[in-house]
Order: C-alpha cells, then structure tokens, then sequence
C-alpha cells in the first residue's frame, strides 16, 4: 500500500485531507475483540450490540481474566456501551 504525499502546492495552497478517522468506539471495540481471541473467545460484534445478556456475558468473563489489558479494555468497553444518562 501506498501512501501519497501531502500535495500542498503554491499553485493549490491546500492540502490533501486525510481519510476520516474511525470512532473510538469502535476502535475500543476492536481491540476487546482481538484481546478476547488472544484469550480463546470469539466475539460477534454484531450479536454484542444486539442481545444484552451476550454483551453482559463477554465483558463480564473479561473482566476476570488473567490480562490486565483485557480487564482494563472491557471496563472502558462497558462504559462506552451503556447508555448516557438523560436527566428528566
């Protein structure tokens, strides 16, 4: 793969912009999936948005595993999945 230069020329003046950058979200998301195969568990991203006691399932055998960073990474996962609190 490769990767074009800037094109910031006097001619143009502006530069090439950057592709947008993914959502943290989802790259939390992707790292608890990898950090889980590490551990020898498949995760369905699909089926963790959508059946809640699957997601509960996956973040709370995480959260007992032996790697910190998987620990730390279903933590910061469960956070961003729970729904915001909206006052009344």
């Amino acid at each position: 793969m490769v990767i074009p230069p800037c094109d910031m020329s006097p001619a143009n003046g502006t530069a090439t912009p950057w592709p947008p950058t993914p959502e943290p979200d989802l790259l939390l998301e992707v790292d608890f999936k990898w950090l889980m195969a590490g551990q020898g568990c498949w995760v369905d991203p699909q089926r963790l948005h959508t059946d809640p006691h699957y997601a509960h399932d996956c973040l709370e055998s995480a959260t007992h595993s032996p790697c910190d960073a998987l620990r730390s990474c279903a933590h910061n996962l469960q956070q961003a999945m729970e729904p915001p609190n909206v006052p009344a």
